[in-house]
């Protein structure tokens, strides 16, 4: 009897498991979850959607459009006629950049937690995490040949010199090329980027915050 007993109170209890298992996902599965925002443009506002709360507004001034929008994961972004609007889904929040006069974006690429913005002027970076946006100011002729990302780093290459950006750590790392240096490959995994020229090789991690130089 008192078998039975215990069979059927283990039982119940493994049905009162699944239950709750099924109504109360376990927060371990619930955070591992990726989240994604949608942005959209409604009337006079960009609109961010993230995956909860309520959705973030961002108004737009007077003779103000909006050019593009973009989103990967968590992080979004919009360009306007005046600025660089970069949206954070772990603050909940728009964060903006002014844009000089006459300058424009000549490309961009949006990573689940940083932006790369290239005008003809600077290079913009965005961190999701913080909500902050960095600029790094280009030469009178320099331009920039890649910008690659994967995960919490994303560089920016020049004739003269690798630009790191991360996400974890304070404004834009730069390294520079010898006249005879050229860039052959840059592999990337999410925390680190390894740039390949005719000389050596030259890696960046997203938490050390240094170019390590390779020979």
């Amino acid at each position: 009897m008192t078998g039975r007993m215990s069979m059927a109170l283990s039982l119940r209890h493994w049905v009162f498991l699944l239950i709750m298992a099924t109504l109360y996902p376990c927060p371990i599965f619930a955070q591992g979850r990726s989240i994604e925002v949608l942005i959209t443009v409604v009337k006079d506002r960009v609109v961010a959607l993230p995956g909860g709360g309520s959705p973030v507004e961002e108004p737009l001034g007077v003779n103000e459009t909006v050019l593009t929008t973009a989103a990967h994961g968590p992080a979004g972004f919009a360009q306007t006629t005046r600025r660089l609007l970069g949206f954070s889904s772990a603050l909940h929040r728009w964060t903006e950049i002014h844009l000089g006069v006459e300058e424009h974006v000549e490309q961009y690429r949006v990573f689940p937690r940083v932006l790369l913005v290239q005008t003809n002027r600077q290079v913009y970076g965005f961190q999701e995490s913080r909500g902050h946006w960095f600029s790094e100011a280009l030469g009178p002729n320099e331009s920039v040949h890649e910008l690659q990302g994967r995960g919490h780093v994303a560089v920016a290459i020049t004739p003269e010199r690798a630009l790191a950006f991360s996400a974890f750590t304070g404004g834009f790392y730069s390294i520079r090329f010898s006249p005879n240096e050229h860039v052959q490959s840059i592999d990337q995994t999410h925390d680190a980027t390894v740039v390949r020229t005719t000389i050596r090789q030259l890696a960046f991690r997203s938490q050390i915050g240094i170019w390590t130089e390779m020979r």
